[in-house]
């Protein structure tokens, strides 16, 4: 593996660890038991995609299933003020801003690079990325609804 493309498979790596401790942070900080369980559901999530990413380093390498498909629900929303208040909904919204802001540099970073593995890398992890994006839509989507909360 170039030694490019591995600093930078461990720049993901330490990417998705800080996510994994923002939302456990996001989680001690809220009062409400469901948004305190959504994000330590979300938190949850980033050590999977960890685990994602630590795939590339074996045999097998890390292969994406899939095609995500960008329904731009994110880009609609404007997300909360963060307060100790915050409710399930406007965690979702804030988790879903996270994820389109890594979306976007994945795909920034890709679009900057010459073809080959390093390009064709940041673009398997812009499409993950865009992935955790729509999976957190679709609970928005699919739960966020003030008579639910």
């Amino acid at each position: 593996m170039d030694t490019e493309l591995l600093a930078i498979i461990n720049n993901a790596i330490a990417q998705e660890e800080l996510s994994h401790e923002f939302y456990l942070r996001m989680a001690k900080l809220v009062s409400h038991a469901d948004t305190k369980e959504t994000f330590e559901f979300l938190a949850k999530d980033e050590l999977e995609h960890k685990a994602f990413l630590q795939s590339c380093f074996t045999a097998e390498g890390c292969k994406l299933v899939g095609q995500a498909q960008n329904v731009h629900l994110a880009e609609m929303l404007k997300a909360p003020a963060f307060t100790d208040e915050l409710s399930p909904k406007e965690a979702l919204v804030i988790a879903m801003k996270r994820e389109e802001g890594s979306y976007n540099f994945y795909r920034t970073l890709a679009a900057l690079q010459p073809p080959g593995e390093i390009r064709d890398f940041l673009e398997k992890m812009a499409q993950m990325e865009l992935s955790h994006k729509e999976k957190v839509g679709y609970i928005y989507d699919n739960v966020a609804f003030p008579e639910i909360w």
